[in-house]
Formats: C-alpha cells, structure tokens, sequence
C-alpha cells in the first residue's frame, strides 16, 4: 500500500462506529472511508420544481446503490437547512422509503439516519421528498436580481460539501456517482446543468427540463442554474461550445464571447492531444454568473465563471486578457484533472488545482510566446507561492483533512500557486516527454474514478523510469521553502570558488531537492543539490562576473537573495538587461531583497521611479507599479511617504497621460486612483469624472468611474458625496448598487464604520460579493489609524465566517482586515488574539500567514525609518 493510501485509511475506523447514530457535524473522514467501502454503483434522481422569487425549492430525490453487506447501524444520508442552523428542518425532508418501504425520517446534525432494517446486500433503493432553501447570499442555491431587467436567475455552488444543503446525497469527493436531474420552471427561463437537455411543455406556462444521466462525477461537481438566460453559439470549428449570459449583458457578451470561445477551442485541442484523452463530457458549457464567489468553477460539462472575469467592467489590458484567459483554459483543464480524475479527498485538492493552473499555462505557451507566458508564471504564481511559503502560516501540499468542513482552509496559494511551480520542476527534472507521459498514464489509469498524489508520482516514475519517491515526499509533504545563496570569490579576474548553500526559510531544518540554472556573467551553468551545500566546479576559471544569480531561466523554487556585491551590481544591472524575462527575475531578486530587510524600500522605490518610464514590457511595468505602490503604502513610515509622495503621485500621473502604449497608460491610471491623495492628485480624479481631462486612448468604462469615485469618498475630497449621488443617479446598470455601496465604506468616520461593519457580521441580506467588494475601501491605507478599532472584532468574528462563508472569503476578509494594518500596535493585537485567542488550527495557520507581511512592514519600518 503506497503512502497515500496509508495515510487515507490510516483513521479508518470500524464500520460500524463510522455508522453510528451520532455522525458528528460535517463529513468526518471516518465516516466518508466507511461509506466508500460499503456503497457502489450510485445514481442519483433528482426531481426538483423552481417557481419566481420562491424562497424553498421543492424536490423529490431518488438514490440507487449498491451495498457491500447489512450493517446494524443506521446509514448516513448527509443533508442540512442551513436556515436551522445546520440541522434538518421540520418537513424539510420528509416521506422516507427504503426499498418500498416507508421509514420515518431521523435527523442527525445535518444528516438522515436511515435505519439499516430494511437495506440488504445488492441493489437498494432510498426515495424521498425534501426542499432546500434559496436566498440572495450564504445559500448554497442562491438567487441574483438584476436591477437592470427585474430578471431572476438561481444557481448552485456546491465546492467543497455544500451538495447536501441542497439535495440529500453521500457529498464525498470518493462517492462518484450518475446523476439525472429535471427540472420544472417557468416557460421563459433556460435551464443548465451537466448533462444533455431536453425541454417540454409542463402546462400552466411552465417548461420540464431533463437532463440525461451524467457519467460519475463527484457530488461537488454536479450543478444547475436557471434564468432567462440568453445563449450564444460557439464559432464554426468549435459547434458543442456555448455560452450563457443574462439577457442585459447580451450586448457586452457578444463583443467578448469570440475571444474567450477560441481560446475555449484552443485549449481543448491542444489538452486532448496532450493528455492522449479525448473531452471527457458530452457538452461543454460557460455560465457567466453576477456575483459569483470565484474566478469559475468547473462543474463538469457546465463551467461557471464570474461575469465580471469575462465581460470586462473597465478599459482591459493585455495582462487583463491574459489573466482571463488563463481563467478560461484553467476551468477547462479540470474537466480531466478534477471531473474526468478527481481527488480521492480535499486533502489532495492540489491533485486539481495545481494541474490546472499549470495547464493553463502550459497551453497558453502553444498559443503564445513561450518566453512571455513563463515570464507571467513566475511574476503571477511563484511569487504568489514565495509570499505564503516564507510564513509560518504556510503548509504541505499535501494537507491533512479530518473532516470535510474544514477543507475551505485548504484552498489558497499552496495548492494554486505553490503546487503548479512544483509541476514545472518536475517537468524540468525528468523531461517535457515524461512528464507528458505521466500524465496520461495517470489520466487512463484513473477514467471517472478518484486517485491520490502518489498515483500522480508513481505514474511519472514509470514514465521517466526514475524513483520519484524522495524528491517528492520533500517538495509535497513538507511545508516552506528553501532559501539559496551563493558564496563566490574571483582572484585575477577569475572565479575561484562558488558553492550554493540552502536552509530552511522557517528554520525548521529541512532540506529540498534542487536543480536549476546559474548566471555567471552570459554563460548560464546547470546545477544541482541534495544537500545544505554544493560546489558548482564547473564555475571555477570562469571570467568574474558582475554578479551572480543562481535562478536563471526560473527552473528553481525557493528565496534566491542576492549577495552583498551581486546586490550593488544587480541594482544597476536590472533596469539595463535586454533579456525581458532575466530582467523581470532580476527585479523579482531585489524585491526579495527588500522583504527581507536588505535593502531599503525607499532604494527600491527609487530606482522603480526611475525605471518605469523607459519601461517598455507592460507586464513588468505592471509588477513594477504593484510593488512600488506596496512599498509605498506599507514599508515607508508616514513621514518618509509624505516625502516622496508627490513625485510618486507626479510619475504615475505623467505615466498614465504619456505613456507609450494604452496597457501603460491604463496601469499607471489604475495605480494613481489608489495613491492621489494631494490635493492636486484629487482635482485630476475629478477632472477625469467630468470629462474636462481624458486619458488618450482610454476611455474610462463605469468601474474606472466607480473607482475614482471610490478613492474620493475614501480620501476625504469635500466633494466625494455629491459625486458619489450624482454616479448613483446616472449608473443605471445593475452593478451600480454594489459599486455604491463598495465605496461608501470608504467614509472616514467612526459612526460609517461601525455601521459597515455591524453589516458584515450581523446583516445576513448584505450578500458575500457586495462585503468581499466593499473590503478594500473599508480598510484603506490611509485611514488605518480609523479601522485597526475593528481589527480585534474582525479575527473574533473568523469562527462564524468559516462555517457560514464560501472558501476564499475568509482570507480575502484577513487580508484586508490585517493586511490593511502596517504598525506595531496592530501587530500585538493580532499577537495577542493568537495567543488567548486559541483559535481553530486551520484559522491559526490563516492568521499567520496574513501576519507576516504586516510583521515584515513593522520590521522594515523600524531598520529604514531614517
């Protein structure tokens, strides 16, 4: 038995104590391992009837199975009202039968106890009624409005067990089963979900939509949503490809729809051909969802995808296009790791995530220049990876979960960020060719079934013909990260030692299998490492070079710091490089050298300033601005940022009016609606609203305006209410309550905030979009002397919003919340809520994640305060 598995079965239980009368709240590994031994051959019948503006959605749900042996103990059907606080409301389910006959329903903690006496070995069969509620937030089938047409739309988001809030079912990742789903509605809405449709009159103005029985997929990825949903046809070489989206954004979609449908053709030619897997679904589908909690999610024939993702809400860059098609063809990759091969359980989640992030980008490195999609890669997901692996709130990629309801924890940059770069070593390490052929022994192995991360490296062992087993228990199970430096000397213009020495970033002692590349002048020297140090001989007699950096061609994972004399040099060396992706990489070195309290953010900020105008790469100037901006906001003390603030504000003024190219001008206008704060910065963002200045090239859609609006109302400007009405007034589009809402937090006043945030917590009709967007502007930079009142009520409050909230929401609420904080009183706040707080160990790990940077800006601070 491989380590995976063993560590799967390790908390098996006997059955019979996994079935018993008491479950327990959430699905408990014990009992999912349990029912994964006792259940097979799942079908799910599902028949459901949706009415306008209904508040319960009525049902009647039909389970076929197959069982290995009776068991006394009763079996454990999982399904909660969320409105009965996880439990199962009077008549919420109701008329039990089990194989024909009738049972009275038993709740349990947001299950269904069936009582074992009338279940045998074989065939059965469960059949009930039930209803689940829909609301406009924290449902699992919520419900949209659109302001513009009155028009209703409903749809479910079940990730990771939130299936059983609205059906009864098994909701284990590992329980794959067929389901057929119809769906009674009103005549002028369209149905979706995974399967095939067919439509039929149900009289009273009323349609029956019935979908064909899917092939097994997991609970989590069975989905539908129904609206008046207008349709759009894929393009000619692409006929089973189709997109839905409300009919008042018909007119938006159509512009965009062309661009995301070739890119959606693109990726599935190129994903066939290279997993040897033909599209593992009948259909393919896109659903452009308002307010949807995440970028997309990739129910399997039926991707959902936020409509703000696709249908641009402000003038786009070419990283904007990139960033969404990198959206389009990671939820299209999954259709084969996720749907077609899924997790055995959450504590695997990287099994799909990673894959399809990095999938996403290999696929894109067919469509365009390789050299510019890694370059993105290293700036967009390795840094993101570097930034949590260097805290001690990171983890293994391989994280444990005992129960199911804490597995929203395991999603974050690890398995999105971490895990992609991990596939890219090893994509390195054993060859384009094996790697590729790994993957399709694990994809053919595994067809409509679950697998674990040991499968995946015991598939590219075979393919590669190489023991895989060390080097990926040390990238895959243990957390951090390396952190390599270089040690190197030159006598006579030659070098005469250089050896690359490693430790761990946390200290806590482990090493990491290596390989990458060495610049050494122009001539880049393979290395690799199993130890805390390696000599590079092949360095030795070289000319001496200006500097030395041991990750060229990003091949590496880990904290590359420069030395002292590569650190001077690599200052004048970086804005002069020709080489765009070494030029990023060497950006990226200094950066790191600045979170690590190596050079001072004051030097960064300035050669940034004096860079970004001969800056020609707009993905660069992008990481350039961002950086600049944090450096700016959170490592420079207020005394220093009033120094240089008005040749900051000046830079990206005369960037975002004289800027080479649109995408510059646009990076440089987005970055300066964030930092105006003089007087002067303010009269131009009220310039730009009134149209007496204009952007050449740019014309500003309704989020630019909304922004703008947005930093006035936070930056105190005299004249921010009245424009705040006065956009209100003319925004007729159905986002404009959101947008208004979004940027009145931004109000500096005790009594808006304490309003603002009573609404966070207690307002259960303020939906999780419209908090998640409204975050931002409620802990502006500048006003957190105002809001660090809120920050001990804000990690009180973590327990309730982990239980009630979709995944992301709690680290996106940390990180403006704490992330919003730059001082030291703040930080012993955070300190002090760690130590008495004693919180979950999953909201511990969160915690301290988000504390590092604000530790780094307090440490930064105090070294470079003068």
């Amino acid at each position: 038995m491989n380590a995976a598995r063993v560590l799967f079965y390790f908390l098996l239980p006997a059955l019979a104590v996994a079935q018993s009368a008491d479950p327990g709240e959430g699905i408990s590994r014990s009992l999912a391992a349990a029912r994964a031994k006792l259940l097979s051959n799942l079908r799910y019948r599902y028949e459901i009837t949706l009415e306008k503006r209904a508040a319960r959605m009525p049902g009647h749900a039909t389970i076929l199975f197959d069982s290995a042996k009776p068991d006394v103990a009763p079996l454990v059907l999982d399904f909660r009202d969320i409105d009965n606080k996880g439990a199962v409301a009077n008549g919420s389910a109701r008329n039990l039968k089990v194989n024909g006959h009738a049972e009275t329903v038993v709740p349990g903690g947001g299950h269904l106890l069936i009582p074992s006496r009338n279940l045998r070995s074989g065939a059965n069969q469960i059949e009930l009624d039930f209803d689940s509620g829909i609301a406009e937030a924290n449902h699992a089938i919520t419900r949209y409005v659109d302001s513009e047409d009155k028009a209703e739309y409903v749809y479910t988001l079940f990730v990771p067990m939130d299936a059983h809030l609205a059906f009864p079912l098994f909701d284990q990742p590992d329980l794959k089963a067929r389901f057929t789903l119809a769906v009674t509605a009103p005549g002028d809405w369209t149905v979706i979900s995974n399967g095939i449709e067919t439509v039929a009159p149900a009289g009273n103005g009323r349609n029956m939509t019935s979908f064909a029985e899917t092939r097994p997929i997991s609970s989590y990825l069975f989905a539908f949503t129904a609206g008046p949903w207008a349709r759009l046809a894929g393009p000619a070489g692409a006929p089973g490809l189709r997109l839905f989206t409300r009919n008042s954004q018909v007119g938006r979609a159509k512009e965009e729809w062309p661009e995301v449908a070739e890119r959606t053709r693109q990726g599935m030619a190129h994903l066939s051909e290279f997993f040897a897997q033909p599209y593992p679904f009948p259909k393919y589908d896109q659903v452009l969802i308002p307010g949807f909690a995440y970028g997309g999610m990739e129910h399997a024939g039926a991707t959902f995808l936020n409509e703000d993702g696709v249908l641009f809400r402000s003038t786009p860059t070419a990283n904007d296009h990139n960033r969404r098609a990198e959206t389009v063809l990671h939820e299209l990759a999954h259709q084969w790791f996720g749907d077609l091969v899924t997790m055995r359980w959450f504590d695997d989640l990287w099994l799909k995530e990673g894959f399809a992030q990095y999938m996403a980008y290999e696929t894109l490195s067919t469509i365009q220049p390789p050299e510019d999609v890694w370059k993105r890669f290293y700036n967009s997901i390795k840094r993101a990876a570097y930034a949590i692996d260097s805290t001690h709130g990171t983890t293994p990629i391989y994280q444990q979960i005992a129960n199911l309801k804490d597995a929203k924890s395991a999603y974050g940059a690890i398995v999105y960020s971490k895990a992609p770069s991990l596939l890219r070593l090893l994509s390195y390490r054993i060859g384009e060719n094996n790697f590729r052929e790994g993957v399709r022994i694990f994809l053919r192995e595994h067809a409509y079934a679950n697998a674990t991360w040991s499968d995946l490296i015991g598939a590219f062992s075979r393919a590669s013909k190489t023991s895989l087993d060390s080097w990926a228990n040390a990238w895959v199970q243990q957390p951090g990260m390396p952190r390599v430096e270089v040690e190197w000397q030159c006598a006579a213009d030659k070098v005469t030692k250089l050896e690359l020495n490693q430790h761990d970033v946390l200290e806590g002692g482990h090493l990491w299998p290596l390989a990458g590349q060495l610049r050494l002048g122009n001539a880049p020297l393979n290395w690799r490492m199993e130890q805390s140090t390696e000599a590079v001989p092949m360095a030795i007699g070289k000319m001496c070079p200006e500097y030395v950096f041991a990750n060229e061609g990003d091949y590496g994972y880990g904290e590359f710091l420069l030395d002292d004399r590569s650190l001077a040099a690599v200052q004048a060396a970086a804005p002069r490089t020709t080489d765009p992706f070494l030029r990023a990489l060497l950006w990226g070195a200094l950066w790191d050298s600045v979170r690590a309290a190596r050079l001072a953010p004051a030097d960064f900020l300035l050669l940034a300033m004096q860079s970004l105008p001969g800056e020609k790469d707009p993905e660069l100037a992008l990481t350039l601005i961002t950086r600049s901006r944090q450096a700016f906001s959170k490592y420079l003390t207020a005394a220093q940022r009033e120094k240089v603030a008005p040749a900051f504000e000046t830079l990206l003024s005369e960037g975002m009016l004289h800027g080479a190219t649109v995408d510059l001008r646009i990076d440089n206008f987005r970055a300066f609606v964030d930092v105006a704060s003089s007087g002067g910065g303010r009269q131009q963002l009220k310039d730009l609203l009134s149209g007496k200045a204009t952007i050449p090239g740019v014309p500003l859609k309704q989020r630019d305006r909304w922004n703008m609006v947005a930093a006035l109302v936070s930056g105190g400007d005299p004249a921010a209410e009245a424009l705040l009405a006065a956009e209100r007034s003319a925004d007729k589009t159905s986002d404009s309550a959101r947008y208004a809402y979004a940027a009145g937090a931004g109000r500096a006043s005790a009594e808006n905030k304490k309003k603002y945030f009573s609404d966070y917590t207690s307002n259960s009709e303020v939906s999780e979009d419209w908090i998640t967007s409204s975050l931002g502007s409620f802990n502006h930079w500048n006003e957190s002397p105002l809001t660090l009142a809120y920050l001990e009520p804000a990690l009180i409050a973590l327990p309730r919003l982990k239980r009630t909230k979709k995944i992301f929401f709690v680290l996106n609420w940390l990180g403006s919340f704490v992330g919003g904080q730059s001082s030291a009183e703040a930080l012993a706040i955070v300190n002090g809520f760690l130590d008495k707080g004693q919180p979950e160990p999953d909201l511990r790990l969160k915690v301290l994640e988000v504390k590092d940077e604000l530790e780094r800006a307090v440490r930064i601070q105090a070294k470079y305060a003068k």
